[in-house]
């Protein structure tokens, strides 16, 4: 049995495991500090609980639309399974339009969609269905990776 956090952005939904989680954020009034040698979908880092955590523009990252940090409202703290950016990094923060709450699964993941048919699909570990939506499984790791 497994428990995921599930979120939205940009009206898809999303769910990562529970295990890969320490925190949620609010997003208002935490500012990004720009890092010009980040990627398009990494607008720069927070510091959190005294640490210095990239950021994750979801939705930008996603392929779903470019959004503008401030708009969202939270960051979802997630562990990174091995140090990324240039072995630097072991948290990420990825930015959310709002959390939706958990969902407790008995049964396996379904495949994860075709790579052409979502542009996010090579991010994506799995799906499955909940109240009559589809919810995309998400790694941390495969957010931050190239």
């Amino acid at each position: 049995m497994k428990n995921y956090l599930t979120f939205r952005t940009s009206g898809v939904y999303f769910a990562c495991d529970f295990e890969d989680i320490i925190r949620i954020e609010a997003a208002a009034g935490k500012p990004v500090t720009p890092a010009p040698a980040f990627p398009e979908y990494m607008p720069g880092t927070i510091a959190s609980d005294g640490e210095v955590i990239p950021v994750i523009d979801t939705a930008v990252r996603f392929g779903l639309s470019f959004g503008v940090v401030g708009d969202y409202s939270c960051f979802i703290i997630a562990s990174l399974s091995e140090k990324s950016l240039e072995g630097r990094y072991s948290k990420c923060a990825a930015l959310a339009d709002e959390v939706c709450g958990s969902v407790k699964l008995e049964e396996e993941l379904g495949d994860p969609p075709a790579l052409n048919s979502e542009s996010f699909a090579e991010y994506v570990k799995g799906t499955f269905v909940n109240d009559g939506k589809i919810y995309y499984v998400i790694t941390p790791q495969l957010l931050v990776g190239e």
